[in-house]
């Protein structure tokens, strides 16, 4: 029986971390948020991390190896810090940022596992659909940003 190598097992705790962090972060931002739309949009993308770092632990423990459930990184301070950094004066300007800044280390952490070498099929199946779709997430997080502010 194949089995995930200790550097891929690194990679997938790091993604397990981070979508853990996003989770809490897109949630609480989304309280902040008037536009319906929006909101809805973030806090989807919110329970849709949260899915994806529990899809990926079943995955690891069906292989017998786990992740622990609270890895702290402050991954999401950093963005956070960044989209203050990085917004513009633009109305909007801050989620934007934030999509960006979180697409960034999402796209990197995905395309890092993505290149390993990867024994399950159907696993890795699943790690492609999360980029892709949260990609889709992230589109839909500007565009409904970018509406709020041309009515």
């Amino acid at each position: 029986m194949e089995t995930v190598n200790e550097i891929l097992k690194g990679k997938l705790q790091n993604l397990v971390s981070f979508l853990c962090q996003m989770t809490e972060g897109f949630e609480n931002i989304a309280e902040d948020i008037e536009c319906t739309n929006l909101k809805t949009a973030m806090i989807a993308l919110s329970v849709e991390s949260k899915q994806y770092a529990e899809e990926i632990r079943n995955q690891l423990e069906e292989v017998d190896l786990t992740v622990p459930a609270s890895d702290v990184d402050h991954l999401w301070t950093r963005i956070e810090s960044n989209m203050h950094e990085q917004a513009s004066f633009s109305r909007g300007g801050e989620i934007v940022a934030l999509c960006n800044n979180c697409e960034m280390y999402f796209n990197k952490l995905y395309e890092d596992i993505l290149q390993e070498y990867f024994p399950f099929k159907k696993f890795k199946d699943i790690i492609t659909y999360q980029l892709y779709a949260t990609q889709c997430a992230f589109m839909k997080i500007r565009l409904l940003n970018a509406l709020r502010f041309n009515s």
